[in-house]
């Protein structure tokens, strides 16, 4: 279960400024394209915007949807990164459940898409991190939960696959639990599989006029 991708929808009756307008304007253009699945187009919109040197609430809104456009371009590292540029500031406890969340998302598959052993172990490891710092903030989040549950059988039998060739020993030299199997191509695609299964993009709450906020899940991918 993955929703890597969370889109920030900022609503507001405020904007006095033609620039803040146009601003704007090109941020709903942007998710628009976004949601339609047009993510090259929607990176190249948010990298544009982030260009002008926009207010920070809206730099947050638009360094958090770059991000998702570039994880669904499977452009991992560059994601992450973005996510960690967001100040801890700017987050707030929802947004920052949501930043662990999707970091977690971008470690995982980024697992899945290596074939280092030592580097799908630690990225394995990183993704189970931020499900466990999400889990923290809100233990009720099942799809985080769930998540860490298909990531950490992952790293099992990556480690059981590490084991066998080692001489039948794990990573800190143990002895390899008895009957261990080897991560097989048609698991990890069934790992993937089931990683897919309920992927959506979960929204950032909503900023509305009365200062309230409201968020719901789109389904994607």
């Amino acid at each position: 279960m993955m929703k890597p991708l969370s889109l920030l929808l900022l609503l507001t009756a405020s904007l006095s400024l033609p620039e803040e307008f146009r601003q704007y304007r090109m941020v709903q253009k942007a998710n628009h394209h976004y949601l339609s699945g047009e993510y090259h187009e929607a990176e190249r919109l948010y990298s544009n915007l982030l260009a002008d040197d926009p207010d920070e609430k809206l730099k947050t809104a638009i360094r958090f949807n770059l991000a998702g456009t570039l994880a669904l371009q499977r452009k991992y590292a560059d994601a992450r990164r973005l996510y960690q540029s967001i100040p801890a500031s700017a987050e707030g406890e929802k947004t920052g459940n949501l930043i662990g969340y999707n970091e977690g998302t971008c470690f995982a598959r980024e697992a899945l898409a290596t074939h280092e052993p030592g580097r799908t172990s630690e990225l394995l490891k990183q993704a189970l991190r931020r499900y466990t710092a999400v889990l923290s903030g809100d233990p009720a989040d099942t799809d985080a939960r769930i998540n860490y549950e298909i990531v950490y059988r992952m790293l099992q039998k990556h480690n059981a696959s590490s084991s066998s060739k080692s001489g039948g020993r794990g990573e800190n030299g143990d002895p390899a639990p008895a009957g261990s199997q080897s991560m097989k191509p048609a698991e990890r695609i069934l790992e993937n599989a089931q990683l897919q299964e309920n992927e959506v993009m979960r929204k950032i709450p909503q900023i509305h006029d009365s200062g309230t906020a409201s968020a719901k899940n789109v389904k994607d991918w």
